[in-house]
This record gives structure tokens, C-alpha cells and sequence, in this order.
């Protein structure tokens, strides 16, 4: 279950946050490539955005590792981020206030694809490449509650702070994914092309679980828990271990839509025939 495996922490002082940043450059600048590592040579992935944001982190407590980070970007709609990527269309919406609004981004997890070993380099990609399909799927679980973790986090720091209403930029399947656990999200406007096709959704963090509690009653009690996160500057004794990648070991950056659904059995070249074949509605595997 989340609560035995994982500590959520509200990065609220430099130290936390740094662990955050730590996390979204192993992810950014040098797995996913989308941001330029040059531009970042303290290694700590930063944006205009991370002064009006909420950051969040996530520690393994078996290992002590950093696996996961999200921000919450807490602005009027017309200064976040999805309004100046995507088109929105809120006139269906007359309800959304001017303040009270948030945007979910730069979720990203690192999990190692393998367990430590000093086994030599070659040993362990031959270990990774034949990784039979039961540890794939445990990956993919282990990613899907550090998620659901992170949300739940969020949710309950907007509730507290009077943010009811939180935006998302994600692919169209992934929000059907959503759905199915019975997450409510609405789409607010048109597919955009930014770092692949996705679309804005809008949540709302109050009502926005009633159907959850039937369709996924295990996900339903993560969401009820009394204490989604704590706060790192109120807790003694945890040290600010390096994120897995820099620490030398085996890590892979998963982002939210392969973590809700299962492993992709398609060989490589099948895979890169797909990617040039997509159309709007076509991705899997979009990044916030």
C-alpha cells in the first residue's frame, strides 16, 4: 500500500526544494532532453514559474531515494502556463474565479529499472534488456502510486489554501485513464503540439471524485487520507539523498500515462513507426 512505501513532502524551505530541482533535471535536461542542461549548471532544472509554486517531492522509505516530484503553479488562469501553450475555451465554465486556480506541472518520477548491484555495466544492460513482463508491470504499479500520491498531496494543499480549481495539460488517453479510476476532469480546449499533442483539462478538487469511491475503492481511500504529505522543514532525520541517476545507479524517467496503463509489448521499430504516425488524438505517453 502508498502509505507503507513512500513519504510525500511539501518542499517548503531551500533544502526541499533543491531536491526538487535536483529531480526535474535528471528528468528534463538529461533523460527526456527537453530542456538544455547547459542552461542549468548548478543541475537544478528552474523555471519563472517555480517562485508562484507549491513544490512536492517523494522519498522511497526503504531506500531513503528521491523518486518523484511535482509542482503546483498557483496563478490566475490568464498567467498560467496551459493558457499560453494551449487555446482554452472557459465560457462553458462561468464559475472559474479569478484566483482559486492552480496548474499541476512538472511531474516526473525516477525508479530504477533493476535493483543495485555491482554487477559490471555490460551484465546489468543484458539483465534490463531481457527484464521478463512482472517486473515491467511492478515498475509501472510503483510509478501509478507515486502519482496518485502526488496528486493526492496537491489536492490536499489546494483544499487547505482555497485552490479548488486545477488545470492539466495531458494527452487525450491519459485522460480517459483518469477517468476510468474515476478521477473527473472536463476538457477545456482544443489539442496543442508541445512536447507532443496534448490537451488542457480542467478538475475540480472539491467534487471532483464521486464516482471514484465506486470504481476504485482502494484509490478512493488514498484521496480520504487525513495526511496526504508532510511539511520537509517539520521533519528530523532526512537526509537529502541524490536522486537515483546520480547516485550511479540504474534509473528510467516515467512520466504519468506509462505509469496508469500497461507495459507496451511493441517492438522498437513498431514504436517508431507509431511515433511519426500519430495524430492529435493519438499518444499514450504524454509529460505535464
Amino acid at each position: 500500500m502508498l502509505p507503507q512505501k513512500y513519504d510525500f513532502y511539501l518542499a517548503d524551505n531551500d533544502a526541499g526544494r533543491r531536491i526538487h530541482y535536483k529531480l526535474r533535471y535528471q528528468v528534463y535536461c538529461l533523460r527526456e532532453k527537453f530542456e538544455d542542461p547547459s542552461s542549468h549548471p548548478s543541475f537544478l532544472e528552474q523555471d519563472q514559474y517555480d517562485d508562484i509554486s507549491a513544490h512536492f517531492i517523494v522519498r522511497s522509505r526503504a531506500t531513503g531515494e528521491w523518486l518523484g516530484a511535482m509542482r503546483l503553479i498557483i496563478a490566475p488562469v490568464q498567467k498560467l502556463p496551459v493558457s499560453r501553450i494551449s487555446s482554452m475555451d472557459l465560457k462553458n465554465f462561468p464559475g472559474i474565479p479569478g484566483k482559486g486556480v492552480a496548474e499541476a506541472s512538472r511531474l516526473c518520477t525516477l525508479i530504477p529499472t533493476s535493483p543495485r548491484s555491482n554487477s559490471a555495466p555490460d551484465t546489468k544492460k543484458a539483465r534490463n534488456r531481457h527484464a521478463g513482463p512482472h517486473h515491467l508491470i511492478s515498475h509501472a504499479l510503483q510509478t501509478s502510486w507515486i502519482t496518485v500520491g502526488l496528486i493526492s498531496a496537491v489536492r490536499q494543499y489546494s483544499l487547505a489554501h482555497e485552490i479548488l480549481y486545477c488545470f492539466f495539460l495531458i494527452s487525450d488517453p491519459l485522460a480517459r485513464m483518469l477517468r476510468r479510476l474515476g478521477m473527473e476532469i472536463d476538457p477545456v480546449g482544443s489539442p496543442c503540439f508541445h512536447r507532443g499533442w496534448r490537451r488542457p483539462y480542467m478538475h475540480n478538487f472539491k467534487t471532483g471524485y464521486q464516482t471514484m469511491r465506486a470504481r476504485s475503492p482502494e484509490l478512493y481511500k488514498v484521496f480520504c487520507r487525513r495526511t496526504a504529505y508532510a511539511r520537509y522543514s517539520e521533519v528530523d532525520g532526512v537526509p537529502e539523498v541524490l536522486p537515483l541517476a546520480a547516485c550511479g545507479g540504474d534509473q528510467q524517467s516515467v512520466d504519468l500515462g506509462s505509469g496508469l496503463r500497461e507495459p507496451s509489448r511493441t517492438s522498437s521499430g513498431q514504436r517508431d513507426r507509431e511515433h511519426h504516425e500519430r495524430s492529435p488524438r493519438g499518444p499514450t505517453a504524454l509529460r505535464f
